[in-house]
């Protein structure tokens, strides 16, 4: 990806994802705009604002550490199928730990949300390979699901509530869904202007070699 590329999903992901993120905060805490104050709104944006830099890094992290694990495991046949005992480990993991932390008294919820989260991210997956090619559909679902999990266990460790836990988890979801399926799409720019370099090639010098001639004749 060029620069212009990488800026381009850069401030695009902060903009949407914390306008998203806003809004979610809104609809789960109305007292912010209740209390019909700035530093409320201010609060509620940096909040958003927050969960989406956790994103990005996220996001830009499991590009790194995807490239690495398909050398370290010699291809991605390997690497797919450590990815989805990743994912499974990880839905697990955010079940069971958060029942060890909290008691059992929401298991049904942890789990619900793990659904959600699960159905979400297959949808994302899915969509990206149609996009792109089905090579695609296990990296982009375990971004979706591992990644995002991780990046939410700051919010995991400090609080139960919903009130709190679910924005910071919708604004997650939100960013990393819209990098995911925005990342080819800012790539194709260029992509496309070397193909068009490279038509254009030949002909251009069809174009020379003919006022060569000319000149000559």
């Amino acid at each position: 990806m060029k620069v212009q590329g990488f800026l381009r999903l850069f401030w695009t992901t902060l903009v949407f994802g914390t306008l998203f993120g806003f809004l979610m905060n809104i609809l789960a805490n109305p007292g912010y705009l209740v209390s019909q104050s700035w530093e409320a709104i201010v609060t509620a944006l940096s909040y958003s604002s927050t969960w989406t830099g956790i994103s990005m890094m996220g996001f830009f992290a499991y590009l790194i550490v995807h490239r690495v694990g398909l050398d370290l495991f010699r291809g991605a046949k390997l690497w797919n199928r450590v990815q989805v005992l990743l994912i499974v480990f990880a839905l697990f993991d955010a079940v069971y730990l958060r029942m060890l932390a909290f008691g059992n008294d929401h298991m049904w919820r942890y789990i619900g949300e793990m659904l959600v989260l699960v159905v979400v991210s297959w949808i994302v997956a899915t969509s990206k390979a149609r996009q792109t090619n089905a090579s695609a559909f296990i990296p982009a679902l375990f971004l979706m699901i591992v990644i995002t999990l991780i990046e939410w266990i700051p919010a995991l460790q400090a609080t139960d509530e919903i009130a709190l836990l679910w924005p910071a988890l919708a604004t997650l979801v939100f960013a990393n869904a819209y990098q995911v399926l925005m990342l080819h799409r800012f790539q194709a720019p260029a992509h496309g202007e070397a193909v068009s370099k490279s038509n254009s090639g030949p002909k251009e010098s069809l174009k020379t070699k003919k006022r060569v001639s000319s000149k000559s004749s």
